[in-house]
């Protein structure tokens, strides 16, 4: 008797996980996926972090991306770092730059750490600083890029796009080349977090397609990489205009070569995608177990299952839609992407 089960999607281990070591932050932004505040405990101790990053290094040697809130807020957030580097893993680290100084690089260099992000939410201290919800943290990130540049620590700059910057987007770029960033990394905005309160600024489908283009272009022409984060229809629109290395371009990476492991230890498709497929503390820190053996993350590797535009989408298998739009603005994760313009195409206005 033939089996009558389709296979199951190769199992792909990820290239790249997010930590959340901590939701605490002295800033206040408008968009925080975490909600981050200034107060609270850290729910997992130094022991439990470093248990789950040996889990994730027996599983997997990928970049390991220490995140937060603020990860310098968590006072092991070194010892963290070297513990990463010792067991093979890539470390960088996701900061908003308020506690870089020349003495805290040095620190981190040292204990192994290969890059920094910081973000760039407006080409002006007054944009940007409006958006971060602190008076000075544009002025802060410029401090903190100073510094990386002076220990010789590569770093990205990331942007959160909506309808508050989308016009400075190419100001920014250019800020990003002339600060000496190695990739600028555009994030579109999903409404997480705080993020639920940002509805009105979410981009709308023609204006989303617009900024994918100009991104293209910028990806083309600009001396530095350009990747974009939460906006998999950029894979599609790379192909459409046929940029160099346009096949490289990946949709979205949820359930496959990327994970987020949250500040109480669930392993996540993403950051803004809050369904956990596992918690591991309570499965005694075996990251492959749960990546492999998760029936929520077998679903969102097959793209069978992928409803609405996104399901019968000629691109699907190289974008796949944003899985945590779909479930934030549509209430089901295998919903069609509600801002790509090939769903309103599809669904009528």
């Amino acid at each position: 008797m033939s089996d009558t089960h389709p296979p199951q999607p190769k199992l792909i281990k990820p290239r790249v996980i997010a930590f959340e070591v901590t939701r605490r932050c002295p800033l206040h932004c408008r968009h925080c996926r975490a909600a981050a505040t200034a107060q609270g405990q850290d729910p997992l101790s130094t022991e439990q972090c470093k248990a789950i990053l040996e889990g994730v290094a027996a599983f997997t040697r990928c970049v390991m991306i220490f995140t937060g809130g603020e990860p310098m807020e968590r006072p092991d957030v070194v010892e963290l770092i070297e513990a990463s580097r010792a067991l093979g893993l890539r470390p960088v680290m996701a900061t908003c730059g308020l506690h870089i100084n020349d003495e805290s690089i040095q620190r981190l260099r040292r204990a192994g750490l290969l890059a920094l992000s910081f973000s760039l939410d407006g080409a002006t201290p007054e944009t940007h600083d409006a958006f971060r919800g602190w008076n000075g943290a544009f002025g802060a990130v410029e401090s903190a890029i100073a510094c990386a540049r002076r220990a010789g620590v590569s770093f990205q700059i990331n942007t959160t796009i909506t309808r508050h910057n989308v016009d400075e987007l190419p100001a920014i770029a250019r800020q990003a080349v002339e600060l000496g960033a190695s990739c600028f990394n555009p994030f579109i905005l999903v409404p997480v977090g705080r993020g639920r309160e940002l509805e009105d600024l979410i981009l709308s489908p023609d204006v989303y397609e617009r900024v994918l283009h100009d991104l293209a272009k910028l990806k083309a022409t600009l001396p530095i990489d350009v990747r974009v984060t939460c906006g998999p229809q950029f894979a599609r629109v790379a192909r459409q205009r046929k940029i160099p290395a346009a096949h490289r371009v990946p949709g979205c990476l949820a359930a496959t070569e990327f994970a987020f492991i949250s500040h109480t230890g669930e392993v996540q498709t993403c950051g803004f995608l809050e369904i956990s497929a596992g918690n591991l503390v309570e499965h005694d820190y075996d990251f492959g177990a749960i990546w492999a053996g998760s029936e929520y993350l077998q679903s969102l590797r097959d793209t069978s299952r992928y409803q609405g535009a996104c399901g019968t989408c000629q691109y699907l298998a190289v974008c796949r839609g944003c899985r945590a739009r779909a479930l934030t603005m549509r209430g089901d994760v295998l919903a069609a992407d509600p801002i790509c313009v090939l769903t309103r195409r599809s669904e009528g206005p």
